[in-house]
């Protein structure tokens, strides 16, 4: 049978390195729905029904965006969407970091959720990352690579879920409180996902860590 590639040959091509490392860190912030809910009705007063509505915008904007403006950007480079769909995603995480038990859900919470939902439909995010992870691996390495893509998917939400847990479930604090520390901890998680993936393809060493091609 030969010898397979392990997981860490897929590694080897600095600018795939890279994509997993952008796809990771966004998959990293698939857990703020969850606790933007949770203040939905605890602070807002918002029923199970309602709440599930308010962030409803969130998968119509990613919908919207993804059926008809990324037509428009079928031209572009899908490492330029997915920055620049990053890059959309963080404005709409800062904007976040306002949100407090004073806000309104007209003005605290629906353009931010809105903005995010585009970035995400720009990137289409984490489509992109997929493309060039699976366009850029080594025919030999599909197998492998595939099952790396999911994990990174998997792993990514879940340790999301539990890092943005930490500020938001403090016990001396209401969620009005601590609501705004959840999206200032994923606020340098978005720098990240769109600054390692540039780093990776165009910084120091750049030429020399990318794989022969097969």
């Amino acid at each position: 049978m030969g010898r397979r590639p392990g997981p860490g040959a897929v590694f080897a091509d600095r600018e795939l390195a890279g994509a997993f490392a952008g796809l990771l860190l966004a998959a990293l912030l698939a857990g703020f729905l969850v606790y933007l809910v949770q203040y939905l009705q605890n602070v807002q007063g918002l029923d199970a029904l309602r709440s599930g509505l308010a962030i409803l915008p969130f998968g119509v904007a990613l919908l919207l965006t993804t059926q008809g403006l990324t037509r428009f950007l079928s031209t572009v480079d899908l490492r330029i969407r997915a920055m620049g769909g990053l890059v959309v995603v963080r404005a709409g995480v800062a904007w976040l970091t306002l949100l407090d038990g004073d806000s309104t859900y007209a003005a605290g919470v629906l353009p931010q959720i809105v903005l995010i939902g585009t970035g995400v439909g720009v990137a289409i995010a984490i489509v992109p990352f997929n493309t060039v992870i699976l366009a850029t691996a080594p025919a030999e390495h599909a197998g492998i690579t595939a099952g790396v893509l999911q994990t990174a998917l998997t792993i990514g939400g879940s340790v999301g879920l539990a890092l943005l847990l930490i500020p938001f479930a403090r016990a001396d604090q209401g969620a009005e409180d601590t609501i705004s520390s959840v999206f200032v901890r994923a606020s340098p998680v978005t720098v990240a996902a769109i600054l390692v993936p540039l780093v990776l393809r165009f910084g120091p060493g750049a030429a020399k860590g990318r794989a022969p091609a097969a």
